[in-house]
Protein backbone atom coordinates (compact mmCIF):
# COMPACT_ATOMS: atom_id res chain seq x y z
CA UNK A 1 0.00 0.00 0.00
CA UNK A 2 1.20 3.53 -0.72
CA UNK A 3 2.29 5.86 2.03
CA UNK A 4 1.60 9.58 2.35
CA UNK A 5 3.64 12.23 4.11
CA UNK A 6 1.22 14.79 5.57
CA UNK A 7 2.59 18.13 6.80
CA UNK A 8 0.61 20.81 8.64
CA UNK A 9 1.48 24.07 6.86
CA UNK A 10 -1.04 26.48 8.33
CA UNK A 11 -2.28 27.22 11.84
CA UNK A 12 -5.78 26.03 12.67
CA UNK A 13 -6.53 28.94 14.99
CA UNK A 14 -9.96 30.30 14.11
CA UNK A 15 -11.06 27.15 12.31
CA UNK A 16 -13.81 24.74 13.26
CA UNK A 17 -13.18 22.52 16.31
CA UNK A 18 -13.73 19.38 14.26
CA UNK A 19 -10.90 20.39 11.91
CA UNK A 20 -8.58 20.81 14.89
CA UNK A 21 -9.60 17.39 16.20
CA UNK A 22 -9.05 15.85 12.76
CA UNK A 23 -5.52 17.25 12.64
CA UNK A 24 -4.86 15.85 16.12
CA UNK A 25 -6.22 12.45 15.06
CA UNK A 26 -3.80 12.42 12.13
CA UNK A 27 -0.95 13.13 14.56
CA UNK A 28 -0.39 16.77 13.56
CA UNK A 29 0.11 19.05 16.55
CA UNK A 30 2.18 22.06 15.51
CA UNK A 31 2.68 23.94 12.26
CA UNK A 32 5.47 22.18 10.38
CA UNK A 33 4.87 18.80 11.98
CA UNK A 34 4.74 15.80 9.64
CA UNK A 35 3.44 12.27 9.83
CA UNK A 36 3.57 9.30 7.48
CA UNK A 37 0.28 7.45 7.07
CA UNK A 38 -0.96 4.60 4.89
CA UNK A 39 -3.08 5.72 1.95
CA UNK A 40 -6.63 4.66 2.86
CA UNK A 41 -10.10 6.11 2.35
CA UNK A 42 -10.34 7.25 5.98
CA UNK A 43 -6.99 9.08 5.83
CA UNK A 44 -7.90 10.69 2.51
CA UNK A 45 -11.21 11.87 4.00
CA UNK A 46 -9.35 13.51 6.88
CA UNK A 47 -6.89 15.12 4.45
CA UNK A 48 -9.77 16.43 2.34
CA UNK A 49 -11.24 18.07 5.42
CA UNK A 50 -7.90 19.83 6.06
CA UNK A 51 -6.79 20.42 2.46
CA UNK A 52 -6.46 24.17 3.10
CA UNK A 53 -3.94 23.61 5.90
CA UNK A 54 -1.87 20.56 4.89
CA UNK A 55 0.59 19.49 2.21
CA UNK A 56 0.47 15.86 1.05
CA UNK A 57 3.34 14.03 -0.65
CA UNK A 58 3.59 10.44 -1.84
CA UNK A 59 6.43 8.51 -0.20
CA UNK A 60 8.25 5.79 -2.11
CA UNK A 61 8.40 2.56 -0.17
CA UNK A 62 11.83 0.92 0.03
CA UNK A 63 12.13 -2.58 -1.42
CA UNK A 64 11.89 -5.31 1.16
CA UNK A 65 15.10 -7.18 1.96
CA UNK A 66 13.63 -10.59 1.19
CA UNK A 67 12.02 -9.73 -2.13
CA UNK A 68 13.44 -11.02 -5.39
CA UNK A 69 12.20 -8.16 -7.58
CA UNK A 70 15.69 -7.47 -8.91
CA UNK A 71 16.19 -11.02 -10.20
Amino acid sequence: MAKLKITLTKSLIGYNRTQKLTARALGLNKVGSSVTQEDSPSIMGAVTKLIHAVRVEAVAEPAKAGSKASE
